[in-house]
């Protein structure tokens, strides 16, 4: 595929983003959230093809008291257009947050995913080392800042 670019959420990305991850993120939300949250340890990625975001992933990036203040990543939110699986998008995605991660001097990257999912990270130089435990809690669901 040709045409295709990597790169850094940026703050005129507003309606194909929101589009791309289906939010109904208000344009001043999605403004603060540029603007203010985004920073050194807290990174989002989209795939362009063809003027249209087909891809995206955000790291973040955590310093540790343990392991002498060392740091970790965090993987999260790897989505790809469905039209678009299949073609290495979200090994791309993978691969360029991941040399975030290492750039950081990150000493290890954890993500959480579903049983279907785990051969695609496997093939991306992930393994299995612990199990992921969550709690929701649905009032602070769609909460803004």
């Amino acid at each position: 595929m040709n045409n295709i670019a990597i790169r850094k959420l940026e703050i005129n990305d507003f309606t194909n983003y929101t589009s791309h991850i289906n939010s109904t993120i208000t344009e001043t939300a999605y403004t603060h959230f540029i603007n203010n949250i985004l920073n050194k340890n807290h990174h989002i990625v989209v795939i362009e093809y063809e003027s249209k975001i087909i891809g995206s992933g955000t790291l973040l990036i955590e310093h540790k008291m343990t392991y002498g203040g060392c740091k970790m990543g965090h993987i999260e939110n790897i989505l790809v257009n469905e039209n678009m699986r299949g073609k290495k998008i979200g090994s791309m995605i993978i691969n360029f947050l991941t040399t975030i991660a290492k750039e950081n001097n990150c000493y290890r990257i954890d993500l959480t995913c579903t049983p279907e999912l785990k051969h695609f990270y496997f093939s991306n130089g992930y393994t299995h080392e612990s199990t992921s435990m969550t709690m929701l809690i649905p009032e602070n669901f769609n909460v803004i800042y």
